[in-house]
């Protein structure tokens, strides 16, 4: 995928263009869907990318977003900040085997008017590379499970990897957190 193709499956978001803010990418891998998003925020903004593997070398900057590097398992360990406007998990989730423990965790990890990005491919089928899927109605399942306040599409593309689409969604938190 392209950094232009991740960037139309998330560019439906309800991106502020006019404060900066602050996010995290959970399991960036190379930084593809980070840089995507630098491209949707306002000038100002921080992004901390996150992956249990050293991704190194990582932009620092970009369009005037500012880009950070931490390496931990955001499965087991905890984000050094808890007031993110928003998350993104690009083909993460896919990889949490208990989902539900980790969705609370990032709950508190987010501001009063916060979101999830969620991008994964719409499979039930376990294979080597997604060995826990979540397919859309299962992921909307667990979001009103976790009472978040809603769960809109906000993109679809076909998978390189076999029939199943891959899909984005945002996800919002309840007014009353």
């Amino acid at each position: 995928m392209t950094q232009s193709e991740a960037r139309r499956l998330i560019e439906e978001a309800g991106f502020n263009k006019n404060e900066p803010e602050k996010w995290a990418d959970l399991g960036c891998g190379s930084g593809l869907f980070s840089h995507a998003l630098a491209e949707l925020l306002p000038r100002e903004s921080e992004i901390l990318m996150v992956d249990k593997v050293n991704q190194a070398p990582i932009k620092s900057q970009m369009g005037g977003v500012h880009l950070e590097f931490l390496q931990i398992d955001f499965n087991e360990q905890s984000l050094p900040d808890s007031n993110f406007d928003g998350i993104l998990m690009a083909n993460s989730l896919h990889y949490v085997k208990n989902k539900k423990p980790l969705i609370q965790k990032l709950k508190t990890h987010l501001s009063e008017n916060g979101r999830l990005i969620i991008v994964e491919y719409d499979t039930v089928q376990s294979n080597p590379w997604i060995p826990y899927p979540i397919n859309l109605k299962q992921l909307e399942q667990l979001f009103v499970e976790a009472e978040f306040e809603s769960v809109r599409k906000i993109g679809e593309r076909p998978s390189r990897y076999g029939q199943k689409n891959m899909y984005a969604v945002e996800v919002l938190l309840t007014n009353d957190q």
